[in-house]
């Protein structure tokens, strides 16, 4: 059953600008994705990826001179990621482009990127329960500046690389965490060296060497909690079995075109020692 939106024209130019404006929302709205580990399935027979997770090699001693090594076993485990396909479809009306005085196309284009945008966002929030260790203040805290300087904590004294940490929170949950921040006089402008509009547009600030970001995609529960984590792009996987993909169908008898916007992707935790959650309150 498509979402009827009433709006259209016809072939070639059409399709071209709700193409171009749907990859374009798309790559400055899809957040999560640049902040994980990403596979490329692309071509490749099979939804689902293997991924090789290799353990840590801890305990060596010195050792003696002429001493033989004994076998260190560093067999990787597997993680399966597989991917599912997500798609949207409207329907065009030759009728409304023909009479609107707006760009219907670019506009049609926007909204289907977006709606892939989001549903890369939300495979990948919906993860966060899945790590072991919770820094939060618990299920009606607020959320303070010392949860994120414990993750810093907890994820340096797993040996986890500094380099790429980042903290994506429900907006509600940061809000007292802000609040607290620019009470203390603290700058927190977006970076210029952000990659894309969504990274500036949602970009708080650095806080112990943790780029702190807000997404509305993390579900808050029936109590007003929501889950946010702090997490290194090696926590995280996600494949991509097919990207952003527009096809448009004419439909005669409506006076339109179906227009379908599809990706095939998916996420998994590759390893929950890398990230840990911060439950807190997310009502104002």
């Amino acid at each position: 059953m498509a979402d009827e939106l009433d709006t259209g024209n016809s072939a070639g130019e059409l399709f071209e600008n709700i193409t171009q404006a749907a990859q374009f929302t798309l790559n400055e709205n899809a957040l999560l994705r640049n902040m994980v580990t990403v596979y490329n399935m692309q071509g490749t027979p099979g939804l689902t990826a293997s991924v090789p997770v290799w353990p840590k090699v801890t305990g060596l001693s010195a050792l003696s001179a002429g001493a033989d090594l004994a076998n260190t076993d560093i067999s990787a485990t597997a993680v399966d990621i597989t991917a599912a396909e997500f798609g949207a479809m409207s329907t065009i009306q030759d009728i409304v482009v023909e009479s609107s005085p707006i760009a219907v196309a670019q506009d049609a284009g926007r909204v289907l990127g977006d709606a892939v945008a989001q549903a890369m966002d939300e495979v990948v929030v919906d993860l966060f329960g899945s790590f072991t260790t919770d820094v939060g203040p618990g299920a009606s805290g607020e959320m303070t500046i010392d949860h994120i300087l414990k993750a810093a904590a907890t994820l340096r004294n797993n040996s986890v690389p500094m380099t790429g940490l980042v903290a994506v929170l429900h907006p509600l949950a940061a809000y007292n965490l802000k609040k607290g921040l620019l009470n203390a006089g603290g700058n927190f402008g977006a970076s210029p060296d952000l990659a894309n509009a969504a990274a500036r547009q949602y970009f708080v600030g650095t806080v112990a060497g943790i780029d702190i970001f807000e997404s509305a995609s993390i579900d808050v529960d029936t109590d007003g909690d929501a889950i946010s984590a702090v997490f290194h792009p090696a926590a995280i996987g996600m494949v991509m079995k097919r990207d952003l993909r527009i096809a448009t169908q004419r439909d005669e008898s409506i006076r339109g075109f179906e227009v379908v916007s599809s990706a095939a992707f998916g996420a998994g935790i590759l390893d929950a020692a890398k990230g840990v959650k911060i439950t807190s309150d997310a009502t104002l």
